[in-house]
């Protein structure tokens, strides 16, 4: 039996080809009535209860096993050597995929795997802080200045720094079909998002038409922030970046229980200690999914 405070997937039982791991981010903790507890805070902590027919050894051997070498049969067949009923386990490792507690994790392939590439596309201080400061270990990660055009394949663009992109360069990607998120600093406040996935979601262009129906003196105005930066203190800069190369690694993942910032914004204010979400809708005169689907024809 399990009792979980953090949200609940419908995933399925991991499949057979994958093997499994405990989410290295979470504690493993025993309690005190003999069940085990996987994680600590309010809304990420999973409790484990030995299920009939297992106790708390029973339920420990069943997580060490739980340590990314071994597939769902090779848990299976460990467990059975080990005594374990297998149908108790599969019932543990059901319900603990359907938390999260455990992932299912690709086996190591044959060949050398394609490397994913990320290109952050900036000149600022967001670009040097997500290329330099917060690389991601797996990903090969490439920079273009403000005055050049990206060139080459790319999983996903960053357009850091500018206050305003480039909107010669959203056309060009949102006719590629590529992935990008924004990043930006705006009056001293960190800005991630929207992270656009052209034929799928809403784009930057999408979102200047809206702030031009609210305001239409938006266009002159978004003319004169072109081709500038935002300034803020290193933390403010640091903090933004690592948000920013957190939905790059949510994106990257395809974990479906971690949703990057499409349709939305993430707006960190660090004097108010805040971060404020806002959302955005696809807008009835972009053309956007029409210009994608064409340009992936």
């Amino acid at each position: 039996m399990i009792t979980a405070s953090r949200e609940t997937t419908t995933n399925p039982a991991p499949p057979e080809a994958a093997v499994l791991l405990v989410d290295p981010e979470l504690a493993v903790l025993e309690r005190s009535d003999g069940s085990i507890q996987l994680g600590w805070g309010p809304g990420t902590a999973t409790v484990v209860l030995p299920p009939e027919g297992m106790d708390s050894f029973d339920l420990g051997v069943l997580v060490r096993l739980l340590d990314g070498r071994l597939t769902l049969d090779e848990v299976l067949d460990a467990a059975a050597e080990r005594g374990l009923p297998s149908g108790r386990v599969r019932q543990v490792l059901d319900e603990l995929t359907a938390t999260g507690a455990v992932r299912q994790v690709p086996s190591s392939p044959v060949g050398p795997a394609r490397p994913r590439r990320v290109r952050v596309h900036g000149s600022g201080p967001l670009a040097s802080a997500i290329v330099d400061d917060l690389p991601v270990w797996d990903v090969r990660w490439v920079r273009s200045s403000s005055g050049d055009e990206p060139q080459g394949p790319a999983d996903c663009v960053v357009l850091a720094d500018g206050q305003v992109p480039d909107p010669h360069l959203v056309s060009m990607l949102v006719r590629a079909g590529i992935p990008h998120l924004a990043v930006r600093i705006r009056d001293g406040r960190g800005i991630v998002g929207p992270f656009v996935l052209p034929g799928r979601s809403s784009c930057l262009r999408c979102a200047d038409l809206v702030r031009t129906d609210l305001d239409p003196s938006w266009p002159r105005l978004a003319s004169q922030l072109y081709g500038r930066q935002g300034h803020a203190g290193r933390a403010v800069t640091s903090a933004t970046a690592a948000m920013a190369v957190g939905q790059i690694e949510a994106f990257l993942s395809a974990d479906p229980s971690v949703t990057p910032a499409v349709d939305r914004t993430l707006e960190l204010d660090l004097r108010s200690h805040r971060i404020v979400t806002r959302r955005w809708f696809r807008h009835p005169r972009c053309d956007c999914s029409a210009v994608a689907r064409v340009g992936q024809a």
